[in-house]
């Protein structure tokens, strides 16, 4: 047991909690807020609307992994850190929008990019979480990949998107092999650091490259043309 903000922390948190993995949890929130925000804009909601939609893409997927794997309450029930992050950065990025300097909601680079900056992010921490859980390293892979990319389907849905897992972006398929790498350097003698921060890389660099050269998995018709 340890404490963090003076609260007793289950073993199951220790990996959003301490170091490393709680950067990551930082820095994934706000990039998932951030893509939340920005789709937001580019459907037209107001304030409210995009302040339920950032937070809720920013645990959305971590919401769903705890609750397949029992870890009960959910994170951000626990520790509302999460939605406090989100909500900050929901005030900061309606201000930006809102500056005299145009920035355009509607530029898929910076939506695209935010966005796999918080899926790299939350693969490895559900990963991680779902390990300390006790799961197998297989269950493992499959939650992290559900952590990443649950909060952007929600996303999706909600602002009438096709989720981009579902018409043949490389998302999940980054999403998982950035988890398998995670599992496979935890077997390793590689510092922490590497082991977390080489997995978020894998994921960040792999889905910048499919969007730079517009790669896409085959759809099942065997045509490689995505659907936006």
């Amino acid at each position: 047991m340890c404490t963090l903000y003076s609260r007793t922390v289950l073993p199951t948190q220790v990996a959003t909690n301490e170091g490393v993995f709680l950067l990551v949890a930082i820095i994934g929130t706000i990039a998932f807020a951030t893509s939340g925000v920005l789709a937001a804009a580019e459907a037209g909601l107001d304030w409210l609307g995009a302040t339920v939609l950032a937070v809720v893409v920013s645990i959305g997927g971590g919401t769903l992994r705890d609750i397949l794997i029992g870890n009960f309450p959910v994170t951000w029930v626990r520790d509302e850190w999460p939605v406090v992050v989100a909500l900050c950065t929901v005030v900061v990025g309606l201000v930006v929008l809102r500056l005299p300097v145009h920035i355009d909601p509607r530029n898929q680079l910076w939506y695209l990019m935010s966005d796999a900056i918080g899926l790299g992010a939350f693969v490895v921490l559900g990963t991680s979480i779902a390990l300390e859980s006790g799961t197998s390293s297989f269950i493992a892979v499959f939650m992290g990949v559900v952590t990443g990319v649950g909060g952007g389907v929600i996303r999706d849905l909600f602002t009438g998107r096709t989720p981009m897992v579902f018409v043949g972006q490389v998302y999940a398929v980054a999403g998982l092999l950035g988890s398998i790498v995670y599992v496979g350097l935890r077997e390793t003698s590689a510092s922490e650091p590497l082991r977390v921060w080489i997995p978020v890389a894998v994921v960040v660099i792999l889905r910048a490259l499919a969007i730079r050269f517009d790669l896409h998995l085959p759809r099942a018709n065997g045509s490689t043309q995505s659907r936006d």
